[in-house]
């Protein structure tokens, strides 16, 4: 079935992993933070909830914002087919929103370098301290904004926004910080992790590699 099908439709998509081929912050953290200082640290961050840890991880990077924005502009990568996925819903009208667990401070600039502009982003942002980068999370550190714990920026409460609104509300993702809203989204497209996630729990979903085999779906 395409998009035509669906009645008013809104696709949501997550960012790091799903429209960049890697996790910018995964690839950021392996870059800029000492492996063995890394597996020193490992056994504290399993004790910490989500946003702790993930805070945790981002105040070991050591960089500046210019290097920050080097690094996201020249070294990830757009997945293949978004540029024509993008286009699709540029002419179709269809709504379409950019809900990441990652940082607004380089989705911006990584679209705008692919000329993809004018997209609602819901994400965290980046504080670039003197000598490391925290995160400002969207919904707080400790904010228990769904059953499944604090979030940062909660993708589930984003969700049932839009489903205040559409018909049909489409979710793509891959990986943790999407496993919440795979449980609800009317249809969910699930690669790595979140695919191993939904097989695990029995979750309906269609898989992917990249945005070629959505636009075959959808299109």
């Amino acid at each position: 079935m395409k998009l035509k099908d669906y009645g008013r439709v809104a696709i949501l998509a997550d960012f790091d992993g799903t429209i960049t081929v890697r996790d910018t912050n995964v690839a950021l953290i392996e870059k800029y933070v000492d492996p063995v200082a890394r597996e020193k640290n490992s056994k504290k961050r399993r004790k910490m909830n989500f946003t702790q840890g993930f805070q945790f991880l981002m105040n070991q990077v050591k960089v500046d914002k210019e290097t920050y924005l080097d690094f996201i502009l020249n070294e990830m990568e757009l997945s293949d087919g978004f540029k024509e996925f993008y286009n699709h819903i540029q002419k179709k009208g269809i709504k379409f929103a950019v809900v990441s667990g990652g940082f607004k401070d380089g989705i911006v600039p990584f679209l705008n370098k692919h000329g993809i502009k004018d997209v609602d982003i819901y994400s965290n942002r980046l504080i670039f301290g003197k000598d490391h980068l925290s995160i400002d999370f969207t919904d707080g550190e400790d904010m228990d904004c769904c059953q499944h714990g604090p979030c940062g920026n909660c993708k589930v409460r984003i969700y049932e926004d839009f489903k205040k609104e559409y018909d049909q509300v489409i979710f793509i993702g891959d990986g943790v910080t999407d496993k919440p809203v795979a449980w609800i989204a009317d249809m969910v497209f699930a690669k790595d992790s979140l695919k191993d996630y939904c097989i695990e729990h029995k979750i309906e979903h269609i898989a992917w590699n990249n945005f070629h085999d959505i636009n075959k779906i959808l299109f």
